[in-house]
């Protein structure tokens, strides 16, 4: 009878233990893979990224390492960091005027003044004053790049003591870029004055 006892006993404790232990591992796995889960190596919880709050709502969490310490993010790169409003990336004519500079005679004489300045955002006003006057022989004013691109702004003549040309940003986007100088030009496209364009 006795003996009967201490098998039943054990045979009780045996399968107390069994489901002490699928239990634990039950839990253990919930605890790693649930919806709002963390893993937890050293008693500290991480938090999963992605995982759901009591409320249900997605939260952004911190990555981590195997070992449950944070990942550190690497840095982003220039190019990751350009954007669509960076600088880089901007058309010149919003970027860089205003700009100026003298206007210079074939010959070297300053005899007036080239100024580029952006107005009201949208546009761009290209203001050309000769001194006293524009140079004989000049009938056309251009802009021009380094690597020989350019942009034709329209007619002037001698007798001008200057003249303004305004550009809508529709016409602005098609100018060189960079703008080096502006040149006035004559029959044939002789150059017979031009300035070289600073930022001011």
């Amino acid at each position: 009878m006795a003996s009967g006892r201490r098998v039943l006993l054990t045979g009780g404790v045996a399968v107390l233990l069994v489901v002490g232990a699928v239990t634990a591992v039950v839990v253990q796995r919930g605890d790693g893979d649930g919806d709002g889960g963390a893993r937890s190596v050293d008693g500290t919880s991480t938090p999963v990224p992605g995982s759901v709050d009591a409320a249900g709502s997605e939260r952004l969490l911190t990555p981590s390492n195997a070992l449950g310490a944070p990942v550190v993010a690497p840095e982003p790169s220039a190019r990751q960091a350009d954007g669509p409003g960076d600088p880089s990336t901007t058309a010149w004519w919003r970027r860089v005027p205003p700009v100026a500079g003298t206007l210079t005679a074939s010959d070297g004489r300053s005899i007036g003044t080239v100024t580029i300045l952006g107005t009201d955002g949208d546009t761009l006003t290209i203001t050309v004053a000769g001194d006293p006057a524009l140079p004989a022989g000049a009938t056309r004013a251009v802009l021009t790049s380094p690597d020989g691109r350019e942009e034709d702004l329209g007619a002037v003549t001698p007798d001008m003591r200057g003249v303004a040309f305004v550009l809508g940003a529709t016409s602005a986007e098609r100018l060189p870029d960079p703008v080096h100088a502006l040149e006035l030009r004559g029959p044939g496209g002789r150059v017979v004055a031009s300035a070289v364009l600073l930022p001011v």
